[in-house]
């Protein structure tokens, strides 16, 4: 039994972690950027990391469409006590003085987050909740000033504030407790 629960908890670690790697040679990027347009060229390296890292039965994949837009889709499930479904990558160059992260979306009339992590914590996401509109496209401009931090669903005080930070790690995640199939259709992410 403990070592089926020390091999939960390494998974659950090495599954939520943020690679700790320092990119000396990066180059400090300010201003707007595209972060991704999911372009096959130039994809950042995306990552699927559902509740089954910890015991649940979530199931999501992310695939490109046409060569223009990410889909990130699957089956949100509560079993177990499970109950999310995320995409995550890291992003290599050195991103600061970012005031707000817009992305364009099509969904499925759900609410998701945006998740970033920055240079000072590889454990703690700050996160912003959107909604989407079923079957239509829109933009969402997220204010930096409004992520909070979170570490497991847990909201954590004494953090330092996401404008503060280079961000290093973005992420779509869905845990809005409701079971069944879910989309959302990304066009593109743009730090401004």
């Amino acid at each position: 039994m403990k070592n089926i629960l020390l091999a939960n908890c390494l998974a659950l670690l090495i599954g939520c972690d943020l690679p700790n790697v320092e990119n000396s040679s990066a180059k400090v990027i300010e201003g707007e950027v595209i972060m991704e347009d999911f372009d096959s060229k130039n994809l950042l390296n995306w990552k699927i990391v559902n509740d089954s890292v910890m015991g649940g039965r979530s199931d999501a994949t992310l695939k490109l469409k046409n060569n223009l837009y990410g889909v990130f889709n699957g089956y949100l499930s509560l079993q177990n006590n499970g109950g999310f479904s995320s995409i995550r990558a890291y992003y290599p160059p050195d991103l600061t003085d970012v005031k707000s992260i817009t992305i364009r979306i099509k969904g499925d009339g759900r609410q998701y987050s945006f998740r970033v992590r920055g240079n000072t914590s590889n454990w703690a996401s700050y996160t912003h909740t959107f909604n989407t509109v079923k079957n239509k496209w829109i933009e969402k401009e997220l204010m930096i000033k409004d992520f909070y931090p979170l570490y497991r669903g847990y909201y954590l005080n004494d953090m330092p504030l996401l404008s503060e930070m280079v961000i290093k790690e973005i992420g779509i995640m869905l845990s809005d407790k409701q079971t069944g199939p879910f989309e959302l259709e990304i066009d593109w992410i743009r730090a401004n």
